[in-house]
Formats: structure tokens, sequence, C-alpha cells
């Protein structure tokens, strides 16, 4: 159970995270007067910060939520291996 605990913790804390500075990099770029781009990482899109004219439009794409699964995946396999280790 505790594995389990430790993925959804991790997963939430890295979502938390990857979202709060994905919002930051597009207050600056709007603030800043940025032209459009996007950060991907492969295929997956992490943010897209578009702007057309007086307009902007800012998304937090799919990979955010692909690298919070990772990261909360890399916390159980902590959690285990911190329970195995207790148990010695």
């Amino acid at each position: 159970m505790r594995p389990l605990k430790a993925l959804a913790l991790g997963a939430a804390a890295c979502a938390l995270v990857l979202y709060t500075v994905a919002v930051a990099v597009a207050v600056t770029a709007d603030a800043r007067g940025w032209g459009s781009f996007s950060l991907d990482v492969g295929p997956l899109t992490l943010l897209a910060f578009d702007r057309d004219g007086a307009t902007t439009t800012f998304e937090a794409g799919t990979g955010i939520a692909v690298l919070a699964a990772v990261g909360g995946v890399a916390n159980a396999l902590a959690a285990v291996v911190l329970l195995r280790r207790r148990r010695r």
C-alpha cells in the first residue's frame, strides 16, 4: 500500500511543480512580449504559448501529465527501496 501512496503523492507533487513552472513561463512570456513558442520533449508538448496580435493563449500539454507519472513512478521505486532497507 505504501508504494501506491508514494506513486500518487509523487505524481501529484510533480504535476503541481510542472504546471506551476509552465504557468510562470507563460506569464513571463506575456509580460515581456515574447513571440509564439512551444516547449516539447520528443512528441510530447509541455507548453505552447501563442501570440497573435493583442491576443495570447497558453496551453499546458500532455507532456506535463506524462512527466508527472514518471515522477510518481520514481517516487514509488524510492519508497520500495527505503522499505526494503528498513526491513534488514
